[in-house]
C-alpha cells in the first residue's frame, strides 16, 4: 500500500495469505474504497516486478459497486472480475474463489448497501456464521500471495470476533479525513484511531435503491 495509509498499517500494508476485516458503521467508513486501493497497489506492484498485472476479484451480492468508481480507484478493469452472488450463496462462492488461487486481492462485501437499515434474511446478517467461512477462507489462501478482504458492518450482531489475521476499524466525521484503528493483529500490534487524508471515489457505490 502507498501513503497515506501506509503509514497507519503495521509494515506499511495488508498481510498476505491472510483474511483482513474491514469495518465501519452502516458500511460507511470507506472500506470499499481501502479495499479497491488494495487492489490498484498489488496490479501495480505485478507490472512493476515485469509481471502480467494481478487478477482481482470482488464479490457483490447486492450490485452495488460502481464501475467507474473502481476505475478512478486505479483498478485495471481488464483483471478486475466482479461476481454477484445471491446472499444466501456468498459464503460458498467466496470459498470457491479462494480456492481458486488465481487473485492477488479478493474482496467480499459482507456489509450490504451503506446506510440501508435491515431487511430480509440475508440484508444484516449475524456475523456468527461468517466465523467459520472465515476459517476456511484462510485456509484456503494459507501460503499464497493473496489478501482477501471482508467488508462488515461494525454494528453487526457477532458472539465473537472473527478468526481473520487482522481487523480494521474505519471511521469518518463527513471531512477529508478517515480514522483507522487496528483492532485485531496476528501478531499483537493494535492501535488507536490515528487520522489520515483520504479522498473517497466519486460515486464510490450507487445510491442506496
Amino acid at each position: 500500500m502507498g501513503p497515506p495509509l501506509s503509514s497507519v498499517l503495521p509494515e506499511g500494508g495488508f498481510p498476505r495469505g491472510a483474511v483482513v476485516e474491514l469495518t465501519s458503521p452502516a458500511n460507511l467508513g470507506h472500506g470499499l474504497s481501502v479495499a479497491l486501493a488494495a487492489c490498484a497497489a498489488s496490479q501495480r506492484a505485478s507490472v512493476e516486478r515485469g509481471r502480467e498485472m494481478a487478477w482481482c476479484a470482488f464479490l457483490d451480492p447486492d450490485h452495488t459497486l460502481f464501475g467507474p468508481a473502481a476505475q478512478s480507484s486505479g483498478v485495471g478493469l481488464d483483471r478486475f472480475l466482479v461476481l454477484y452472488p445471491p446472499r444466501h450463496l456468498l459464503a460458498k462462492v467466496a470459498v470457491r474463489v479462494a480456492l481458486s488461487r488465481i487473485f492477488s486481492v479478493i474482496v467480499v462485501d459482507v456489509a450490504s448497501i451503506p446506510g440501508v437499515a435491515s431487511k430480509g434474511p440475508y440484508r444484516f446478517e449475524s456475523m456468527d456464521t461468517w466465523s467459520k467461512v472465515a476459517r476456511r477462507l484462510a485456509l484456503a489462501i494459507e501460503k499464497t500471495p493473496t489478501t482477501l478482504f471482508l467488508l462488515t458492518r461494525t454494528e453487526a450482531s457477532r458472539p465473537s470476533a472473527l478468526p481473520v489475521a487482522m481487523r480494521v476499524e474505519l471511521e469518518n466525521d463527513g471531512t477529508d479525513r478517515l480514522f483507522v484503528r487496528i483492532a485485531k493483529d496476528r501478531f499483537g500490534r493494535v492501535t488507536n484511531h490515528r487520522p489520515i487524508v483520504w479522498t473517497r471515489p466519486v460515486e464510490e457505490k450507487r445510491a442506496a435503491r
